[in-house]
This record gives structure tokens, sequence and C-alpha cells, in this order.
């Protein structure tokens, strides 16, 4: 007589092998430990390259101007990406950077296609409300000058407060150039006798040893960053002329690798998008103010503590977040009608920008530090903004 009781035993298991193995196979990428699992960003950012881990990676978002074509962007940024990951040191770190793509052409970044007379310039604060859908510490701006009338053969781009705008008919390497500007302070590598006012890392006074540059034992000492009080490590690289080089030559690249290290690493609090504020401030008299708080929704600035600072304390002035102020340095890059390198820098009076700060529980003021001092503050219950007057903060009624 068979016992059917135990009969269906081997059915039994036979099965949960199969449901195991074919589960294993679906969702195996999810059992390794330490791989990055991306989030969805919001309506109308796409993703280009998202490994997740907004918070330990380096985040850019593309967005276009001026173009009619929706394909023509994607192709664009698309080969402007490839170029970054193929120039050193950039394809050391693909894991650290992501990619993003805004795919809505009638955005309006009040872009200025004829600065100076040859440069393309976009309002960062346009820029940074725009991007906010994505994660966002680089937004790109690129412009097709289809169009539009200029005095010279190539439209200079430029990068201005953590943004840039750029010419989308240039060498895609236009990207590679800017980005250094925005992600390392780097300076142009050419003489166009303007002021080096700021810690460029590229640029050496020490003109007889270039001691700067020692941290590696392969770099030139020339003559010529910026203007003749200083000199390069490279003879001619990216930060020159992109149209010649396709490097950044080792020392710029060392500083390069460092910043990476440190602006990738581990973060204590996990980037989500989430309720903002948005947070609009003036540069005027060397000093950071802020003009307007209004509500949103997106991905806020990543959090940091160097330098100038937009910060968030509660009721009894504990810092609950804090991020870095950009540069109110316009770099405006290029060439002119004979092909050679135009670049200028100059510290625009008046600049604005905007910072996205998460709506935290127990926040009361957002105040903005300059050298450990507070020269402006918002105070989110009463809705007045604050001046400092003799390094007192006085309250100004905000204007509706």
């Amino acid at each position: 007589m068979v016992d059917f009781s135990k009969s269906w035993v081997p059915v039994v298991i036979l099965i949960i092998i199969i449901v195991s193995t074919f589960t294993f196979l679906i969702f195996k990428d999810n059992f390794s430990t330490g791989v990055r699992s991306p989030s969805q960003p919001l309506p109308g950012c796409v993703e280009m390259k998202n490994d997740g881990n907004y918070a330990e990676s380096i985040d850019i978002v593309f967005l276009a101007d001026n173009f009619e074509n929706l394909d023509k962007f994607r192709k664009i940024s698309d080969e402007m990406v490839k170029s970054f990951f193929e120039t050193t040191p950039y394809d050391e770190y693909k894991d650290r950077f992501n990619f993003f793509r805004i795919e809505k052409l009638d955005n309006d970044y009040n872009c200025d296609y004829n600065y100076g007379g040859d440069a393309i310039v976009c309002k960062p604060g346009n820029i940074k409300r725009a991007a906010a859908s994505c994660p966002n510490d680089y937004p790109i701006v690129l412009v097709d000058v289809s169009g539009i009338q200029k005095l010279f053969q190539h439209l200079r781009s430029s990068a201005w407060m953590g943004t840039a705008s750029l010419n989308s008919d240039d060498d895609p390497l236009v990207f590679t150039h800017e980005f250094a500007h925005l992600f390392a302070d780097f300076a142009d590598e050419y003489e166009f006798e303007g002021d080096v006012d700021w810690s460029a890392p590229n640029c050496d006074s020490d003109l007889s040893s270039c001691s700067k540059f020692d941290i590696v034992d392969d770099h030139e000492c020339i003559l010529g960053c910026v203007n003749r009080d200083h000199a390069r490590s490279i003879h001619t690289g990216i930060m020159r002329d992109y149209w010649k080089s396709k490097v950044y030559g080792n020392y710029n690249e060392a500083i390069l690798r460092e910043i990476i290290e440190e602006d990738s690493r581990p973060q204590t609090s996990e980037l989500q998008k989430s309720p903002l504020n948005y947070v609009e401030l003036q540069y005027s008299m060397g000093n950071w103010n802020i003009i307007s708080v209004t509500e949103g929704e997106g991905f806020a600035d990543q959090f940091s503590n160097d330098g100038d600072l937009i910060e968030i304390i509660d009721s009894s002035g504990n810092s609950l977040a804090s991020v870095s102020l950009k540069s109110p340095i316009l770099f405006s890059c290029g060439h002119d009608k004979d092909s050679k390198p135009d670049y200028s820098n100059i510290i625009i009076e008046g600049s604005s920008y905007m910072v996205g700060l998460p709506i935290l529980e127990d926040s009361e003021k957002i105040i903005v530090k300059m050298d450990d001092k507070i020269v402006s503050s918002h105070n989110l219950n009463d809705y007045d903004i604050s001046g400092v007057s003799d390094g007192k903060i006085i309250n100004i009624p905000e204007i509706f």
C-alpha cells in the first residue's frame, strides 16, 4: 500500500527549489552588499546614469535652452558625458557621479546670449529652481546657438555660482573645462591679465620653482595662469585650451582626485526629495543677503560646513543643516574669431543665487554666515528678513 502522506514531499521540495532560484535571479542585485540603489527622481527628471546614493555622489543635471529638438539635446548631453568619462581623473571615479537631464524645452533661464559681446550667461537662480526636480550639485544649461545672432564665430560659455551655461556647438570638452571651475575653483591657465583674487589651486605665485605643485613628481612650471604673476603646472592643458589638449595635467588631476574623494565620501544623512525652502540671495558690497524665501519640493542642496554658509538653526541657535555658498566669480571661456583662447573672470556685484534647503522640524531661522559672522537672517515663523548693521542683527519687514 502506498503511503500517500509522504509521496508529495519531493514535489514540494522541487517547487521550493524552483521558486527560490527564480527569486534569486530576479533580485540577486539587491542581495549584494555595498551596491548603490537608485531611487526615482521627480517627474520631469530623466536618468542618464543613476547609481543612487545622492548624498554620497556628485550629481550633475543638464538643462536645455533654445532647443527645438529634444533628440538633439539628448545627443549633445550624451556626447558631453562620454567625453567627461574619457578624461582623467573622472574615468577613475565613474561610480561617484550621477547624471540627469531635465527634458523640458520651454524653461526660462533668463539667458543673455550677448554678455560682454560674445558670451552666454544664464541666471543661476532660474537654473537652480528648475534643476530641483533632480539631484543637482551642478546644473549645466546647454544652449542651442542656432539662430542666435553673434558677433563672433564662437560664443563663449560661462561658469557662475555652481552653474554653467554652455555653447552646445563647442567641443564637448567645454563641459569638462567649465566643470573644473565649478567643482575645484580652477582658474583659466591663459594670460589675459585678470586677477587671481581667490585661492585658485592650479595657479602658483612662486614663479621660481612652483613649489605648490610639488605634491606630484612630474609637473612643469610655466609662466602664465590668468596673468604673468602666476605659473601653471602644464604647458597646454584643458584649462588653457580644450581645443588643443584632452588632459588637465598631473598636478591638476591630483587636486581633482582629492576633491572627488572628499565630496563623495559617506554622509550621515540620505539625500531625498522633500519639501523645500527656496532661498533667494543677492551678493552686494561683499555680503550675501537673503532676498526671499518660498516653499516648494525637490532635492535639497548638499549639506556642507566649509566657507561662507547658509544655515538652518533652531530656537536655541543650534545648527540643523548648512550649505556652502558658491563664489560670485563669473568665468567666461571660449575662443575668439582667430581660434585663440578667450577667457575672463570677474566678481559680479548684485549676483543672485538660489539655494534649496529642507523644511525641518524645530527650524527657527535661516542665517547667512561669512567669516563666522551672521550677515543676513530670515525668521521662518515671523516671515521677516534681517540684515546686519554694525555687527548686530536688525529686523527688516519683508515686502510681498
